[in-house]
């Protein structure tokens, strides 16, 4: 029962503050910074890029707490990036419960 609870209580948290959106938009504007700020280590990671061979996937919504000081928690969105047909990255943004962005980050394999 309480599972279900706090499964419901995350579902309309991520509805609210539109983490969904939020994180896709954070992932193009990470991204985008990415290939400006370094063009040499871009192409290796995105050879022949081109923007349609990007595809996203939402794939993790949790709710974290560092114990025991749990007055510091937070929800991290994730998304699943593909390059090519094949997995390229994981970006993850870190949201404070009352909806601001603490963190974010883009990790690739």
């Amino acid at each position: 029962m309480w599972d279900k609870l706090v499964i419901d209580w995350i579902t309309n948290w991520i509805r609210e503050h539109k983490a969904e959106e939020r994180s896709i938009e954070g992932f193009w504007n990470y991204f985008n910074s990415y290939r400006d700020e370094y063009p040499e280590e871009f192409t290796a990671d995105f050879p022949d890029y081109r923007p349609e061979y990007i595809e996203i996937y939402p794939c993790k919504a949790s709710l974290t707490m560092n114990w025991p000081s749990e007055d510091y928690s937070h929800i991290v969105f994730e998304l699943r990036i593909r390059y090519k047909n094949r997995h390229a990255a994981i970006y993850k943004m870190v949201f404070n419960l009352d909806g601001t962005v603490e963190d974010d980050k883009l990790t690739f394999d």
